[in-house]
Order: C-alpha cells, then structure tokens, then sequence
C-alpha cells in the first residue's frame, strides 16, 4: 500500500514543479522583469529580451465524446526560459514581451470560443488547437514584424491597444 502512495506524491510533487516554473495569465498580473529569469542568451537573438510563453490544453474525460466542461485551455510564461538583457530592461521592452504574453491569452480565449458549442472526440480536439496555434504562431510573427521587434513604438501602442482589445472583445471566453 505504501508504494503506490509514494509513486502517487512523487508524480504530484513532480507536477508541482513543473506548474511552479508557469506563470499563467492574469488580467490582474502583468509581468515584471524579475520574471525574466534565464541566464542564457538566445544564440540567434539580438533581442533585448525572449518571453517563452504558450498555449496549453489539459483533456478531463474518461468517455471518448465530451464538450468544452472537460477541456482546461490555459496560456502560460515560463520564467525559467525567458530571458532579458540586463542593459535593455526598459517600459516600452517590457510592454512588448507582456503583449506576446497577452497574444498566448487571446488564442487562448479564441480556442475557448471554437469549441464551445461542440460536441468534441480527442482528435477533433487536436484538429481545433493545430488551427489555433499556427494562427497563434502567424499572428505573433505579425506582432513581430509590423512593430519591429517593438523598436516602432507607435505600431508597439497600436498593437497593444489592438490586443488588449481583441482580449476583451472575447471576456465571454476568460477563466
């Protein structure tokens, strides 16, 4: 009796972890630089910072139908992964990583909204996150290149505004 209830901490103890390295979304708590806590520069970047951050869903059903009630959509940040440079840590860099961040709960929120009316099966479900993600992955890239990497900070308040709009626009969909 004792070994099962041993491997049973053990797996919670190592999923304790694990969710202790996200930060998931908040509307009430926005990113600070202390979250940045990687030590290691991105080898490819000349970015000021890099925010790891993502969409994540977590499945609750033991029947092979079910609805939107058995699925967990979450957008997260990894503070162990994301990393900043230390002479570029300004308000206007941090406003661009929140706003990658920001991006990850609005596909979270849009992947919310599709299936939502629906009567869903495992790989129904996987077709339906696919879609969200490479629209996630394609508007990011989008933030990416219309702002510059957030150095054109007209388009960085443009786009932040646009975000936080689209965000709202979906509040039907938030956790």
């Amino acid at each position: 009796m004792l070994r099962p209830f041993l491997a049973l901490t053990f797996l919670f103890i190592i999923g304790l972890a694990e969710a202790q390295d996200k930060i998931f979304w908040n509307e009430y708590r926005k990113l600070v630089w202390t979250d940045f806590e990687s030590q290691t520069k991105p080898n490819t970047s000349q970015a000021a910072a890099t925010t790891y951050c993502g969409i994540s869903y977590l499945l609750n059903s033991s029947t092979k139908k079910f609805t939107n009630k058995q699925v967990k959509i979450e957008s997260f940040f990894i503070p162990s992964k994301s990393w900043a440079h230390p002479e570029h840590k300004t308000d206007n860099v941090l406003m661009h990583e929140q706003s990658h961040f920001d991006i990850a709960e609005l596909f979270a929120r849009r992947f919310r909204k599709v299936i939502s009316d629906k009567t869903l099966d495992v790989k129904s479900l996987q077709k339906y996150y696919e879609r969200i993600y490479d629209d996630y992955k394609d508007y990011q890239k989008d933030y990416e290149t219309v702002t510059n990497h957030g150095r054109i900070r007209d388009k960085q308040y443009e786009y932040t505004q646009k975000i936080n709009s689209e965000i709202e626009k979906l509040s039907d969909f938030k956790i």
